[in-house]
């Protein structure tokens, strides 16, 4: 009965077409890239940041949970709606509300289409650094709020680092404004930093004011082919210690290459057990050049390593990096189950986590994919199996949790840029010991004392709770 009074209050000042409660119409809004999925009672799609904070006095005032969605491109299951209620689309604010080249920000709202900024940036001879793999669906408003990661991480840094201000709706529905165009801001607790990153369990960002630069006039892309997959860990390594700061570092082991190779017909060496895939870009085309020749020579050099090319034009670079983007499309289109474990080590660790991967046994009918955005130590181990296998799916899980627990044992994250949502959710105490979660736990319930902003993300039950046993 409280959810019609909710229906019937926020149809005073929506129109008609922008609350989805029909439930053929509401399985979009049901899923994210994870493939899980569960049904809200009813979708709304604001325009404006009025309209945003309206509905959430309305979801406090009749105790409705509320997931904010973007592109739904999220690898955690941020977006997924577990507690029903309503899922808030974003698609609607979708506008570049501001370039300003002359203070260098971009002022957009939530819903922009990262793909799309970085168009209208281009066209000026400007760019953003954060790209991730899913820009051509992932929106911004999603990005900040998982501060995502991407390939140009390693020099640019993640979306974080971009964030200068934000404007957002608490759980209250009171609106606050954080930060501008400024470059410094120690006025207070640094609140754009805790909110970005927070995966929308503590407010709903409406409005977001981004740093951004001059795009670099060179890049030079090599890639690298090696008959060991350790090598391929040791090569990175040797990367960071020639001095030379690359802008991106990607690895890719035989079963990605393949599958890549395959699926959208990519030609990659497909006799090689790792390719090691290493951009630099610049202002300067000599000093560009000039390191991009002593990094083919450290490749070519390297123990393991049997092919190395460096791309010749833009055209054959944009191939080889549209490789990399293909890999998670490519593995799902293989029709099998997947476990993805998102961890990242220190950089000098990453050979050891790579051999450790490496060496787990495990059955003939599962497959380990292991590629990622090694230059900053982050590695997506993609487990394949069949979950209607019983058998096949414990043994995943017993896999990801023996990764997760080697991950901490280096001093690693269970998660570099993914989030924790619900994937992550059960193992983030293996983590975050003694006091650490339940402090987080305090937090949230200092912005949302009813639990009702993106609830069943991060947090299962009391904080600190041992992680149940997944998958049966």
């Amino acid at each position: 009965m409280a959810f019609e009074h909710f229906l019937r209050e926020i149809g005073e000042f929506l129109k008609k077409d922008q609350i989805i409660i029909d439930r053929d119409n509401l399985s979009h809004f049901s899923y994210d890239a994870t493939e899980r999925h569960s049904m809200p009672q009813a979708a709304v799609l604001p325009e404006d940041t009025e309209q945003v904070s309206r509905i959430m006095q309305c979801c406090s005032r009749y105790k409705v949970a509320l997931t904010p969605q973007g592109g739904k491109t999220g690898l955690s299951g941020g977006a997924v709606p577990v507690a029903g209620g309503v899922a808030l689309s974003f698609s609607r604010m979708n506008r570049i509300l501001e370039i300003d080249e002359t203070n260098m920000f971009a002022v957009v709202q939530p819903g922009v289409i990262s793909h799309d900024l970085q168009k209208a940036l281009d066209e000026r001879g400007l760019f953003f650094p954060p790209d991730p793999s899913s820009t051509v669906d992932s929106t911004l408003g999603g990005n900040v709020a998982e501060n995502a990661g991407y390939t140009r991480a390693v020099k640019y840094g993640v979306t974080r680092d971009y964030v200068c201000g934000i404007e957002a709706v608490l759980p209250s529905g009171d609106i606050i404004t954080l930060g501008g165009k400024t470059l410094k801001n120690v006025a207070g607790y640094d609140l754009i930093s805790l909110i970005t990153g927070s995966e929308g369990t503590l407010a709903i960002i409406t409005k977001i004011t981004l740093r951004i630069l001059a795009k670099p006039r060179v890049r030079r892309t090599i890639v690298a082919y090696l008959d060991d997959l350790g090598s391929a860990a040791d090569l990175i390594v040797a990367v960071f210690k020639s001095g030379i700061m690359p802008c991106a570092v990607e690895l890719m082991d035989t079963i990605t290459i393949n599958t890549v190779a395959n699926h959208v017909n990519i030609p990659l060496n497909r006799d090689s057990v790792a390719m090691v895939l290493i951009e630099l870009d610049g202002y300067n085309e000599k000093g560009v050049h000039d390191e991009a020749r002593e990094m083919y020579s450290l490749c070519k050099t390297s123990p393991g390593t049997f092919d190395v090319r460096l791309a010749t034009d833009t055209a054959e670079a944009d191939k080889l990096w549209l490789a990399r983007r293909e890999v998670l499309p490519s593995l799902k289109a293989l029709g099998k189950d997947h476990l993805e474990a998102d961890v990242a080590v220190p950089r000098y660790k990453l050979p050891f986590l790579v051999r450790f991967v490496r060496g787990l046994k495990h059955s003939d009918t599962l497959q380990i994919a292991t590629y990622g955005h090694a230059g900053d130590g982050n590695l997506h181990i993609t487990i394949l199996y069949r979950r209607r296998n019983f058998a096949e799916l414990d043994e995943a899980y017993r896999l990801l949790e023996m990764i997760y627990q080697e991950t901490i044992e280096m001093g690693g994250t269970l998660t570099g840029e993914h989030g924790v949502g619900l994937t992550v959710m059960d193992y983030l105490p293996m983590q975050l010991t003694g006091e650490t979660l339940p402090l987080m736990k305090k937090i949230k319930d200092a912005f949302d004392p009813e639990g009702l902003l993106n609830p069943g993300k991060i947090f299962r039950g009391p904080a600190g709770t041992k992680p149940r046993q997944r998958g049966r």
